[in-house]
């Protein structure tokens, strides 16, 4: 008698490629589907599990990473970049007995902490510490502006705002750079133009802010307001951040050789080099302007005007439309079409500057700058993230690169000259 007959349930004899168990007869067809949908541990073979899962494209939780992220560069490079009003006030008030170099190193320390932080932080990244890291940012950012409140020597200010500001912004800045193109693939230029925007409105609201209060309530109290809305925003972004752990990424271990890290890093791809080197020189120059635009207006032309102290206000601003414009042309034209037109165009103003010796053409100056400058920071990441699918070896690697470019402009911006040599 077949085993039909005798009531026993027959099961195909033939043996899965993968080794899975094999599918019962009465689970064929439109049952095994079932099955196979309800099966929780899927065997998947070596290149799938190597495979990084590709990105979310939108929905709610991708564009609640997009306002976590804008919030993270509110309150790490729109703090950096908005330095500019505390150095002219270092200048002509608490630290004048000090050189306008010496006092740039308290925003040259911060910069350069924010950006070769990546290098340590990246490693604790990939180990699933991220929101860790999130919360001791907006501990030490906060932190340092609270003893920048009652500093009053040059070595109180550089360790207060330049170190412990500047490594907080680190742990902040590092998340919110691969916390959006983790969500997005086809408007991921224009989803990280909107996140980046926190950073120029960051870097334009703070500067008013102390413009405004500070002649009112003091300067103790002026930074500590700053600190109480960093805190505030700095919460709102460690509750609704989201961040992908990237240790579940196995493209590099601690067992692979030197070849496959080489390879994983993009370390073998023309292409990818090249752009890392370009974007390492376009950044020797970046911060110069907003660190010197309102003391060398000052005197070139705009001696005695109040609106000299709005120029980095101005500059900042402008940024806010040239991180979007150029985003949304740049997921229609080409991202790095549009990268290398933006490029040229920031280069060109940066000439301009030479002949600058009256106040609309500082003003001029301020928001063509800041337009074009700002699009050049938010789409050099999503350049290089359209050559690699990695988005942990990019973040690492960006970071590295970046380190030098700020190395390098950290000694420049040390000799710059002061306002009396402007």
């Amino acid at each position: 008698m077949s085993s039909r007959t005798r009531g026993t349930i027959p099961s195909s004899t033939e043996k899965h490629e993968d080794g899975s168990a094999p599918v019962p007869v009465f689970l064929e067809g439109r049952g095994s589907e079932e099955a196979k949908q309800n099966d929780q541990s899927p065997n998947l073979g070596p290149e799938e599990e190597n495979k990084p899962s590709s990105p979310r494209d939108g929905g709610l939780m991708a564009w609640l990473q997009v306002s976590s992220a804008f919030a993270l560069y509110w309150n790490s490079l729109g703090l950096l970049n908005g330095f500019g009003a505390f150095q002219t006030y270092y200048e002509r008030s608490v630290l004048s007995n000090e050189s306008a170099s010496a006092i740039s190193w308290i925003g040259s320390v911060q910069v350069f902490f924010l950006m070769a932080g990546g290098v340590f932080l990246g490693p604790l990244y990939d180990m699933g510490y991220a929101r860790s890291m999130l919360v001791v940012g907006t501990f030490l950012v906060v932190f340092g502006f609270m003893m920048t409140s009652i500093s009053s020597q040059y070595y109180q200010f550089l360790l207060a705002q330049g170190f412990c500001v500047g490594i907080g912004s680190s742990c902040l800045y590092m998340p919110a750079i691969t916390l959006v193109p983790a969500y997005f693939t086809t408007r991921r230029a224009l989803a990280m133009g909107l996140a980046t925007v926190g950073s120029s409105l960051g870097a334009t609201i703070y500067p008013l802010i102390f413009e405004s209060l500070q002649p009112r309530i003091g300067f103790g109290w002026t930074v500590r307001v700053i600190g109480f809305i960093t805190l505030a925003t700095c919460c709102y972004a460690v509750v609704v951040a989201r961040p992908h752990s990237r240790g579940q990424n196995k493209s590099i271990s601690k067992d692979s050789s030197l070849k496959e890290i080489a390879h994983a890093a993009g370390l073998v791809d023309t292409r990818y080099i090249i752009q890392c080197i370009a974007i390492f020189f376009s950044n020797l120059a970046f911060f110069q302007p907003l660190y010197y635009i309102q003391s060398y207006a000052q005197t070139h032309g705009m001696q005695g005007q109040d609106l000299a102290k709005y120029l980095l206000v101005i500059l900042n601003a402008a940024g806010i439309p040239g991180r979007i414009i150029p985003s949304w042309v740049a997921d229609r034209a080409g991202v790095l079409n549009t990268y290398i037109g933006i490029c040229t165009l920031t280069a060109a103003t940066i000439f301009y500057w030479i002949s600058v010796h009256n106040a609309a053409a500082n003003v001029a100056f301020s928001a063509l700058y800041g337009f074009f400058s700002a699009s050049v920071v938010t789409l050099a990441p999503v350049v290089l993230a359209s050559i690699t699918d990695d988005l942990g070896i990019l973040a690492i690697y960006w970071i590295v690169y970046v380190t030098y470019g700020y190395f390098c402009w950290t000694v420049t911006i040390s000799y710059s000259p002061s306002d009396e040599e402007h």
